[in-house]
């Protein structure tokens, strides 16, 4: 539609253009023709305005607002990255002293576990090396008592090969005690 106004434009023009060779086309404007430009110009920007421009306006605003979205959105964002990698340093700041406290707690635990069993040990030992002096002590007097009860008796032999007569218990066992007695003060 636009071209076809443009080419009535045109032919008026021409056909004008050799009529007036004076005033205003001496500058080499024609106002009929420029009459005809701006009126089609008027109605090109009114059908512009009326289809397009509201459309085309709506569609800038909304992209405007989408990256002013897209703005604060983004801000927010890095707001809350940094946030949470705060909240991450912090995390690992406390795990790191967790950890360091329960392996501090473990070691101290660990020696007390090992100087409880070292006690414990220590402690059967010497009830083991207390037993073990019981019984030496009871295997000794017993091993005394038989020693005793052989001396007598070989002492007894002793002294009736010596004597060459039986003595009685009574006289058997004075002699003994006494022979004994002797032999014990000898050693001392």
């Amino acid at each position: 539609m636009l071209q076809l106004l443009t080419t009535i434009a045109e032919s008026e023009v021409a056909a004008e253009s050799a009529e007036a060779a004076g005033g205003i086309s001496a500058l080499g404007l024609n106002w009929k023709s420029f009459l005809f430009q701006l009126i089609t110009f008027v109605i090109v920007l009114l059908i512009l305005k009326k289809f397009v421009f509201g459309k085309l306006i709506a569609v800038l605003d909304a992209r405007q607002k989408a990256v002013e979205d897209s703005l604060k959105n983004a801000a927010e964002t890095e707001e809350k990255l940094k946030g949470a990698e705060k909240t991450i340093a912090k995390m690992l700041s406390d795990a790191r002293k967790e950890a360091d406290e329960v392996i501090s707690s473990s070691q101290k635990e660990a020696a007390q576990a090992v100087e409880a069993a070292e006690q414990k040990a220590a402690k059967r030992a010497e009830h083991i090396v207390k037993e073990a002096k019981e019984q030496m002590n009871v295997e000794l007097t017993k091993a005394r008592a038989e020693l005793k009860s052989e001396t007598i008796k070989l002492v007894a032999v002793a002294a009736e090969r010596i004597i060459g007569e039986k003595l009685d218990a009574a006289k058997d066992a004075r002699l003994i005690d006494a022979a004994i007695t002797n032999a014990t003060k000898e050693r001392a």
